[in-house]
């Protein structure tokens, strides 16, 4: 199906992280602020932002890693919005028989991730915590519904990966795998990245479509119980599991300060693990991150880091 020339094309990443944007879509609050839109489905924000810089779509859901990477690549896009911080979404489990003694263990063992996605960075960052060089083990790409199946199937030791495929591996591996826990090394955040093309023919749609998801957020704070059923529904999974990643998740429109520092400390990530090629210059990451229709918006939700 092809987008009419008035319809803005959303990625959206089906995620619980992408909550606000399921109740908008649900609540019917995108015809309410006049916002015609061509709803566009991905698993993983990594597969947004690709939809994104191909020029599928005109603004995409995402963790701040693949909007991060699209920069190092050159691509013209913008960073609006923070929608949802998660302080527990990524997960790192293993075979328990590769791991029975201890994390050290993995040494030369296979990790399976996502590449260039928020699995990436935090396989790494649990690693190193670990004591271990990420360098010291087999390190395997593919898709995050591929991880639970590698694991269980024995294809990998070990995987790095986002709600809802951690518990999803946890609830059919059983006695078979573990979950390896670590303090809470990461804040992941939601954001919405918009092509730069977008930025300028699309004001008036990227303002309405804001308004929608500040109502959603509101509906979520209020109306918990029918929140969570949207989750529910929306992101593939029980109920059980959308109790288990609630208290874990802020549904709020931001721009933070920490979003920069994070952004700041990934792109060191990168360049230092070579992610990029050498040479790669570090954005100036305030040129790529427009506070404006937030702050029109919701003046406190943005920090002063952003000009």
């Amino acid at each position: 199906m092809f987008a009419s020339a008035s319809e803005l094309r959303l990625a959206v990443s089906k995620s619980p992280l992408s909550l606000p944007f399921f109740v908008a879509r649900e609540q019917k609050l995108f015809e309410k602020h006049n916002v015609k839109l061509q709803w566009i489905e991905c698993l993983g924000g990594n597969r947004c932002m690709q939809d994104l810089v191909e020029g599928r779509a005109d603004m995409a859901t995402s963790s701040e890693l693949p909007f991060m990477f699209a920069l190092l690549d050159g691509n013209p896009i913008t960073l609006v919005a923070t929608f949802t911080t998660a302080k527990d979404d990524m997960k790192f489990i293993a075979n328990r028989n590769a791991v029975t003694n201890g994390v050290a263990a993995l040494k030369g063992k296979r990790v399976g991730f996502v590449a260039r996605a928020s699995s990436h960075y935090y396989k790494d960052l649990f690693l190193l915590y670990n004591g271990l060089d990420p360098k010291e083990v087999v390190h395997v790409p593919m898709n995050a519904d591929k991880l639970p199946n590698a694991l269980l199937g024995g294809e990998v030791d070990a995987i790095s990966v986002w709600e809802p495929w951690g518990q999803i591996t946890l609830d059919r591996g059983a006695a078979q795998v573990v979950l390896l826990e670590a303090p809470k090394l990461y804040t992941q955040t939601f954001n919405l990245s918009v092509s730069n093309s977008y930025m300028v023919s699309g004001k008036a749609e990227l303002r309405r479509l804001l308004q929608a998801i500040r109502e959603a957020n509101v509906f979520i704070k209020t109306r918990p119980i029918e929140a969570k059923a949207i989750m529910a529904r929306s992101a593939g999974l029980d109920a059980d599991l959308v109790e288990g990643v609630w208290p874990t998740l802020l549904f709020q429109l931001s721009l933070q300060h920490s979003l920069l520092s994070t952004l700041q400390g990934q792109t060191r990530w990168a360049k230092r693990e070579g992610h990029v090629p050498q040479g790669t210059p570090e954005p100036d990451f305030l040129n790529f991150i427009d506070p404006t229709h937030l702050r029109q918006l919701a003046p406190n939700a943005v920090d002063f880091a952003y000009p």
